[in-house]
């Protein structure tokens, strides 16, 4: 016979055969559709103890050709929880295929199943019952019309998701197009399943663990449903193009117990952290490595109530290279030896992390480490580093979250060992063993939420326990600059926990501080804005002594300064601090109180010694006026001063709260073009009043409730003897009482000045005037008062009665928010 007629034969065989199983599913589809259906509801209704609900049933010969398909449509089956109707399992749909020349001999065995759109829900409750459980025991004396051989199963957009409230682990995954064979013996089951997987999350005790990720599947397993043993043979899952060996053993017939091994092959360190919980590997995800990183993990012992599997993961570095594709920073011939070890998972304050020889080379300087952790409920924790970190090459390699930009290098040597909880005791912070030293070499950093940037920080940083001490640490904060020799402690605590304090103790020398630019830097405001703000950090206790050379805050100018400043619970006091200004000296003692949200209180007392007065008033900006300015004055001005204040955080003074005594003398006084003094003129007898000159001039002055109490004083001047007394309101309300000798009564009328003269004890003629009215529009006026000396006396005595409940009030304040010295670097317990 020749070939072509052997091929022709060939295809005509082919054509019947196609035809026979075209017309045998059709015919199965129309003549043994109710057959079917029957049969198999009623076989799955022997096996399944749980409502199954369906919307509607077909039977097809398209759907899955050759082979027909019964295709069930909107199922539901319900979990095995009692009384519960929640779904165990809901799809849109799921198809059963069956050969159709075996249907027509009467052999209903489903040899495929497609399920298509659905959600399964698995879970175990607090009691440990599965909700599951829905398959009756199955009776091998009744002859089974249907039967199941799954050669294969296709799950397409199938979403599983697993709750184990027992052991609070919760787990989301979606086929996206999987396939399984199942090959049953008796009770043993020989599972293989192969497939795209997308993990949307693995969550353990709230901790979220690999998330979102795309799984290749190829898995072998053994179930033996008898012995309730799962055997996971030679299986592989593959993430972002790292390829982990999964093997081992799962039991739970009488106790659960696995025995898992994973051993990753051709992975990075990226795969790595992506793996690890979310929040703890969020800064690090996009770090890549080139080289040899491996990672093995040993699970292995019994899960119960009481009892949970030991865990040992073995990961590292060998020769690599780590990057972040954003820079071109890089850390090559890292080495890394990484352990974690614990007997119980659950139990971490039985586990250990080791990081042993991490080194390596960031841009050319090299660095070693080492890291033991015992006991992650209490931390112990062992570690050291050596090596020069160039500060650029370190935040190009890693971003910092409060640092724009850094330049410098870090030479450090350190060593730490203790209990981590030791720190937040001030008895047991000794017992932490810190050494070594950090060498700064032109430092520049740049903070995001600060304008001014730290430069040219330099010195030697020498550790001492949890105390860091400083030797010539010296540098620039904008236009002010610092050399600081002395002791930053608690500093290991202040770094590793919130609201632990740092206490500062040094001596502080300067050059010049620009203390305008400092506090519109704390304010955040713009260059050119003028909004100050003044804050105190609660975590800050210090203690300085400091020399100024030169400082400069609005027009104020001070030269020398010296003296103490301590800070605690934000309050900042000094015992007294001494500078030139103003052409003389000041000395000053008080405290400023910011621990009320957004008060700044400040209780001060100070002396001063020589001050030309006209400074005062231009230094002062003429304290918002413009009645009484320094173009007015001339002299040297010796006062003691005890005021207490009010701010904003802003530094605006509520003026409501200003109160102060204040005992003062001026010498070789002058008072030059003062218009109220040209308007008296002309009830004297003086040409005119423009130029006084007076040797001395002393009194006593109490400001409260926004008034200016100014009791009678004598003004001797190179031209007359007046003597002054009066109130001057902050709202420039003035009600001023002048007596003046009046030699001559040719410049003013008797009849109107009627009642308003009168001698005094030597016999000279006295005129009473008084100036009322507000500093921009006020009128001198005669003081025909017949109780005029009565006003005088009962103003003099109104003073008093202020200033000495002024000073009561000042010492007992000053007793209840005094700092003892002691106290200063004792934290709370």
């Amino acid at each position: 016979m020749s070939i072509k007629k052997v091929l022709r034969k060939t295809f005509l065989y082919l054509l019947l055969a196609a035809a026979v199983v075209v017309v045998s599913s059709v015919l199965v589809t129309f003549l043994y559709r109710d057959q079917l259906i029957d049969h198999f509801i009623r076989e799955f209704n022997k096996n399944i103890n749980t409502p199954v609900h369906v919307d509607k049933i077909q039977v097809s010969s398209l759907s899955n050709f050759p082979q027909v398909s019964l295709s069930f449509n909107d199922v539901t089956v319900e979990e095995s929880y009692k009384d519960s109707s929640y779904p165990l399992l809901s799809a849109k749909r799921i198809d059963f295929t069956f050969n159709p020349i075996a249907v027509f001999r009467g052999n209903y065995t489903i040899e495929e199943i497609h399920l298509t759109d659905g959600k399964c829900h698995l879970k175990i409750n607090q009691q440990g019952e599965t909700n599951y459980d829905i398959f009756k025991q199955p009776d091998t004396t009744q002859h089974q019309a249907v039967k199941l051989d799954l050669s294969k199963v296709k799950l397409k957009g199938v979403t599983f998701t697993y709750t184990n409230e027992l052991r609070n682990v919760h787990l989301e995954v979606t086929t996206k197009s999987t396939a399984a064979n199942l090959t049953a013996l008796g009770s043993a089951y020989d599972v293989e399943t192969t497939g795209d997987i997308f993990l949307h999350y693995l969550m353990v005790n709230k901790s979220m663990w690999a998330e979102n990720k795309d799984l290749i599947v190829d898995s072998k397993l053994k179930y033996d449903d008898s012995e309730k043993y799962l055997t996971i043979n030679s299986s592989t899952v593959k993430v972002m193009g790292s390829d982990f060996s999964v093997f081992g053993s799962y039991s739970f017939k009488e106790k659960q117990l696995i025995d898992l091994a994973v051993e990753g092959k051709n992975t990075d360190i990226q795969t790595l952290l992506s793996l690890l919980p979310k929040g703890s590997s969020d800064r690090f995800g996009k770090y890549r490595s080139k080289g040899n990183v491996y990672f093995d993990l040993v699970m292995k012992g019994e899960f119960s109530e009481k009892k949970s599997p030991s865990l040992e993961v073995n990961f590292g570095l060998k020769d690599s290279k780590l990057y972040h594709p954003d820079t071109d920073a890089q850390i090559t011939h890292a080495d890394l030896k990484g352990t974690f070890l614990t007997p119980e998972m659950s139990k971490l304050s039985m586990a250990t992390l080791k990081l042993e020889n991490v080194q390596g080379q960031l841009e050319g300087n090299s660095f070693k480490s080492n890291l033991y952790l015992k006991n992650f409920d209490d931390p112990y924790v062992k570690c050291d580093f050596n090596g020069r970190i160039d500060i650029n090459s370190l935040f190009k390699f890693y971003k910092a979250e409060n640092i724009r930009s850094g330049k410098g290098v870090l030479d450090a040597n350190i060593n730490f060992e203790g209990f981590l909880k030791d720190l937040k005791k001030k008895e047991t912070a000794q017992k932490i063993k810190t050494s070594g030293e950090i060498n700064l070499e032109h430092l520049y950093l740049a903070l995001r939420n600060f304008p001014l940037p730290l430069e040219d920080l330099q010195g030697n940083l020498l550790f001492n326990n949890n105390d860091l001490a400083l030797s010539d640490v010296s540098g620039s904060l904008g236009n002010s600059d610092f050399l600081l020799n002395g002791f930053f402690k608690n500093i290991i605590a202040y770094l590793l926990f919130d609201n632990e304090p740092v206490g500062i103790e040094s001596d502080l020398k300067s050059n010049f501080i620009d203390l305008d630019q400092l506090l519109l830097a704390n304010s955040g405001e713009k260059k050119g804005d003028s909004k100050y703000s003044f804050k105190i950090s609660p975590r800050l206790v210090l203690k300085f002594d400091c020399d100024i050379k030169n400082l400069k805050f609005r027009r104020f100018k001070p030269t020398s300064i010296r003296g103490d400043l301590k800070v605690k619970n934000q309050i900042a006091v000094s015992d007294q601090i001494k500078l030139n200004a103003m052409g003389g000296s000041i000395a000053l003692s008080g405290l400023v109180d910011a621990s009320k949200n957004k008060l700044v209180k400040v209780n001060t007392s100070f002396s001063l010694q020589n001050i030309d007065v006209d400074s005062i008033f231009y230094v002062f900006e003429n304290f918002n006026q413009d009645f009484l300015e320094d173009r007015h004055l001339k002299g040297k001005i010796f006062a003691n001063v005890d005021a207490e204040m009010t701010f904003n955080d802003n530094l605006s003074l509520y003026s409501e709260t200003l109160t102060s005594n204040i005992s003062t003398s001026i010498k070789g006084g002058e008072l030059n073009n003062f218009e109220p003094m040209q308007k008296l003129a002309r009830y004297l007898d003086e040409d005119k009043l423009d130029h006084l000159q007076f040797s001395e001039l002393k009194n006593d002055i109490h400001i409260e409730d926004r008034t200016i109490y100014l009791p009678e004083m004598e003004v001797s001047s190179n031209i007359t003897d007046i003597k002054i007394t009066g109130t001057h309101t902050f709202d420039q309300q003035i009600n001023y009482k002048v007596v003046a000798p009046l030699r001559s009564q040719q410049k003013i009328d008797k009849d109107e000045a009627f009642g308003a003269i009168e001698e005094d004890h030597s016999g000279r003629t006295m005129l009473f005037l008084k100036i009322v009215g507000t500093t921009s529009d006020y009128r001198v006026m005669y003081d025909k008062e017949s109780v005029k000396k009565k006003v005088v006396s009962d103003l003099k005595k109104e003073v008093k009665e202020l200033k000495d409940a002024f000073k009561n009030k000042g010492r007992d304040e000053q007793k209840t928010i005094e700092l003892e010295e002691d106290d200063y670097f004792d934290w709370d317990n």
